[in-house]
């Protein structure tokens, strides 16, 4: 029994909860939406390639919502109820059952991803708009980066928690702490810099880099720099497109591989 077996079981599984439906068709239809009214909005070309400059924001406060919740009981719920000792008791490792579970949550967010995201990309260029095809491709590719970033940070929180309570938590306050907070500690260090005379009412280069490492900020970087026309991103070298795709590389494996190094030298009883 390899990996390929657990995560056709759990995609079986996954597939057919009713809430992950629900995530999934909430995730299709806000972005379906967004391709809606974007040609409405829109005083400049309506085109595929300005597209990802309209959607991107909104796509970096969802995706990290239903990426956590799908994922995150992923390997907690298994240890909480002892299942997990009877799934290594199979001829599988525990890499496969990580790597298994894995791979069936990202499908079901990758897939909805895709769909919505292709779907909105019809409703820019139907009736009036235009396909810049390399561009949408590009913002196709780092739109399901961006999926597995949150469905590997679900998982890595899933494999550090004992309980499914424990996961929530630790999930959501990550959630909360880049999507919900982050901007609003960004701002009051802008001020408190200003206030004692260390910065002119922006960030220095070093701290606008810290504050710019959440994920939604360089998906936005990435994103600006390598599809959006015109949109560049400006600052020193370390803040450039380029810096931010390793970055992006980096959250999309980084996390789940070292939970994942913890996960495998801890007592499971």
């Amino acid at each position: 029994m390899t990996w390929r077996v657990v995560a056709r079981q759990d995609l079986s599984l996954t597939v057919g909860a009713r809430s992950v439906k629900l995530l999934a068709g909430l995730l299709v239809s806000v972005v379906l939406l967004a391709g809606y009214i974007y040609p409405l909005l829109t005083s400049g070309p309506i085109t595929t390639a300005h597209f990802p400059g309209f959607v991107h924001g909104w796509l970096t406060t969802l995706v990290p919502f239903v990426g956590m919740l799908v994922t995150y009981n992923a390997i907690a719920s298994q240890r909480e109820s002892g299942s997990i000792r009877l799934s290594l008791s199979l001829p599988q490792s525990r890499r496969d059952v990580v790597l298994g579970k894995f791979l069936s949550r990202t499908a079901v967010v990758v897939g909805a991803l895709v769909t919505a995201t292709v779907g909105a990309g019809a409703l820019v260029v139907y009736p009036l708009g235009e396909l810049a095809l390399l561009p949408f491709v590009e913002f196709l590719a780092l739109t399901v980066t961006f999926g597995v970033v949150w469905t590997g940070l679900g998982t890595a929180v899933s494999l550090v928690s004992a309980t499914r309570r424990r996961a929530l938590v630790f999930g959501f306050g990550l959630v909360f702490l880049f999507v919900v907070v982050w901007d609003a500690i960004a701002d009051a260090l802008a001020l408190g810099l200003a206030a004692a005379g260390l910065a002119d009412g922006g960030l220095p280069g070093p701290i606008r880099f810290l504050v710019g490492l959440e994920p939604g900020r360089v998906f936005g970087r990435v994103v600006d720099g390598f599809v959006t026309p015109g949109a560049g991103v400006e600052g020193p070298w370390y803040l450039n497109e380029w810096v931010a795709l390793v970055l992006f590389a980096c959250w999309a494996v980084g996390p789940l591989g070292l939970a994942f190094l913890r996960f495998a030298g801890s007592d499971l009883s």
